[in-house]
């Protein structure tokens, strides 16, 4: 029966012009890696990019928060090969008639001149306008002529590499290409094998929690203050900004009486108020115990500073940050005046990298990461509420960080001996920590964690231990919660990150060795 059924499908599959549209598909590589190479130099526009920065921005938030907390940065890996496959099918597909349409134009070099100009015709009105690229890419980081010129350039090439493909190479080889049976269920197992080693591997990266996690207690206290390198990056870019320094301004304007640019070097020449801040930043889509969560030194100019120079006029109520990639968020203005809110242009000693915003970004403490805004290139005074980016997709405008206690160590399920160190962070966003408890035994009885004092500044988390010694062998649950500097304790009713940040306790299990 099923010998029967598969030599039926290969009957079919046989009449199809699969090895054109593989041609098609192969011909198509060179041409999206060209323009990869022309976007990195800012001379083109590379689609992929385009078409997962227009799924990003229009997806809803809560399925946008699953794939940040679960993968990070790598749901970015895996929405790029999404639109990877997507843009290497579609000049699959444009190879299928290519044959037909040679014979038809009776001309090689017409056929040549049609697949090298109408594909860029396609991408320039028609893909780049949908994906909200503008008509000729006008839109884009490029602009029209880098969106035409890189398009066009693409698309000849592919056209050149089809024509080989179909004309040169296949008169090499007039008996064609196909397939035995044999060697047509060899490869679809090869292909079934390949699949279910993609969806497992895909299935590891989305199950696998990404948890805070130390070694011990003192790489924990060593690492108060976060490595730049290890500092966490969630951002809505497929490729963030370059970070160039060269030409870059910042203009702060809107409800002000006087309007002002300056340069980064005008800003950097304020040494009078130059300011540092030591600061916890947090993910919004961080999940209780999860690992989007860091602390720097950031130092910077007050923005209180450059509001008082600009002068803020009667009835102005908030402040909108606007970035080089098209970011925008926004704060009360009573938040963006208070003293620990900085225009950043320094992190942990040195030049804040591209990577976390550079050459400037905002620090305002106590709200989660996503107010922060990087790449900054604008400061606007307004009247009414503004909805940012992410709020105009259903994420929290209010923001302030929610007090939570993470066990960062030991890591979960570990194996341990008779006498254990477990330790952790806490944190409630500016409101400081003035207590931490933890229970052995899944939340029954709880015990003092000894506090690190004094921590870094009243605007981090607080690193917190625990000495235990098990009473004995199995498995026990952990479980830790934290009491801001007020005295309100940390919620204990679980709640998803979306939208308002995740709440409940964090917890791991430990297996105590006979």
């Amino acid at each position: 029966m099923v010998p029967a059924v598969l030599a039926r499908l290969w009957a079919r599959l046989k009449k199809l012009p699969w090895y054109r549209f593989a041609a098609g598909a192969l011909a198509g590589a060179p041409g999206l890696a060209l323009t990869f190479a022309m976007r990195l130099g800012g001379l083109g526009v590379f689609l992929p990019e385009i078409a997962v920065d227009f799924t990003v921005g229009r997806i809803p938030g809560n399925v946008e928060s699953f794939f940040i907390r679960t993968m990070g940065e790598g749901a970015k890996i895996l929405a790029l090969f999404t639109s990877l496959a997507v843009f290497l099918v579609i000049p699959g597909l444009y190879a299928v008639p290519y044959r037909w349409i040679e014979k038809r134009v009776k001309n090689r070099w017409i056929a040549f001149a049609l697949y090298g100009l109408v594909p860029a015709a396609i991408a320039l009105f028609a893909i780049l306008p949908l994906l909200g690229a503008g008509f000729l890419g006008s839109l884009t980081a490029a602009g029209t002529s880098g969106a035409v010129f890189s398009q066009v350039l693409s698309s000849f090439l592919f056209a050149a590499l089809l024509d080989y493909f179909l004309v040169d190479l296949a008169s090499r080889h007039p008996e064609g290409f196909s397939l035995s049976r044999r060697q047509f269920l060899a490869a679809a197992g090869i292909l079934v094998v390949g699949a279910v080693a993609t969806l497992y591997g895909l299935g590891t990266i989305v199950a696998r929690p990404a948890r805070l996690v130390f070694a011990s207690v003192d790489e924990m206290f060593s690492k108060e203050e976060t490595p730049t390198d290890e500092f966490y990056v969630v951002t809505k870019n497929l490729l963030d900004p370059p970070g160039d320094k060269v030409g870059w301004q910042l203009t702060v304007d809107g409800l002000v009486a006087v309007p002002a640019n300056y340069t980064l070097q005008n800003l950097r020449d304020r040494a009078d108020s130059a300011q540092q801040e030591t600061a916890t930043l947090e993910c919004v889509s961080n999940e209780v115990g999860g690992n989007l969560i860091g602390t720097a030194r950031w130092t910077g100019v007050p923005l209180a500073a450059l509001l008082a120079d600009a002068q803020v006029q009667p009835g102005a109520d908030w402040v909108a940050f606007t970035c080089v990639d098209g970011y925008t968020v926004g704060v009360p203005l009573a938040k963006a005046l208070n003293a620990t809110s900085l225009v950043a242009l320094d992190m942990n000693g040195f030049e804040l990298p591209p990577k976390h915003g550079g050459p400037a970004r905002i620090i305002v403490p106590g709200l989660y990461g996503m107010f922060h805004a990087k790449w900054l290139t604008k400061i606007s005074v307004v009247s009414g509420e503004v909805l940012g980016f992410w709020q105009q997709k259903g994420w929290t405008n209010r923001g302030a960080i929610r007090t939570t206690a993470i066990v960062a160590t030991p890591p979960h399920n570990s194996v341990v001996g008779s006498a254990v160190t477990i330790g952790g962070v806490a944190l409630a966003g500016d409101r400081g920590i003035s207590a931490v408890q933890v229970s052995t035994d899944g939340g029954q009885t709880w015990g003092n964690a000894t506090l690190k004092t004094p921590p870094l500044s009243g605007l981090t988390w607080v690193m917190w231990k625990f000495p235990w010694t098990p009473p004995g062998g199995g498995s026990y649950r952990i479980v830790a919660r934290a009491v801001d500097g007020g005295g309100v304790p940390q919620e204990s009713t679980p709640a998803p990150p979306f939208s308002e940040g995740a709440a409940g306790y964090d917890s791991i299990t430990l297996l105590v060795s006979g």
